[in-house]
């Protein structure tokens, strides 16, 4: 009989771990937390204009979603675009993990056509938009590539 290390069990439900460095807790409550990812930042799609970077929403309590073989959904991560000069933000492609933090196995994912809309400056968005948008255009880090991995149970669209 051949034994050897396996991959991560999937139908355990996800373990919560410490909040990773370069994320800003904007929200957080009993039933999970939103956070910006400021290790993200980038221009969007060569803009200098426009700053790109995800938020990510952990669940507490996983979402069990299958339940056979159980599928759980721990996290969610959503590209936020802003655009500097008309403090106006849309949000593209959401993508559900089965891990906390935005990583693990692509569970789903729903990808909206993304709709420009204000948003206030004093809100908790738009104090992180003025944070990004005070990064020098020359120190800003290449636009990540778009997340190809095929989702578990498809797409929530």
């Amino acid at each position: 009989m051949l034994a050897g290390c396996t991959s991560q069990n999937k139908s355990q439900a996800p373990q919560f771990t410490p909040q990773p460095a370069g994320l800003v807790k904007l929200l957080e409550d009993d039933t999970g937390g939103t956070y910006a990812d400021m290790r993200t930042v980038s221009s969007y799609q060569g803009n200098t204009q426009l700053r790109r970077f995800y938020l990510i929403n952990n669940y507490i309590g996983p979402r069990q979603m299958q339940s056979n073989p159980p599928v759980y959904i721990a996290s969610s991560s959503v590209i936020n675009v802003v655009n500097c000069e008309t403090k106006q933000r849309a949000q593209f492609e959401r993508i559900y993990l089965s891990q906390y933090w935005a990583k693990g196995d692509v569970i789903a994912k729903r990808a909206p056509i993304g709709q420009w809309e204000p948003y206030p400056e004093e809100s908790l968005l738009g104090i992180i938009a003025t944070s990004v948008c005070q990064i020098k255009a020359a120190t800003l880090k290449p636009e990540p590539p778009r997340d190809t991995r095929i989702p578990l149970l498809g797409d929530f669209n």
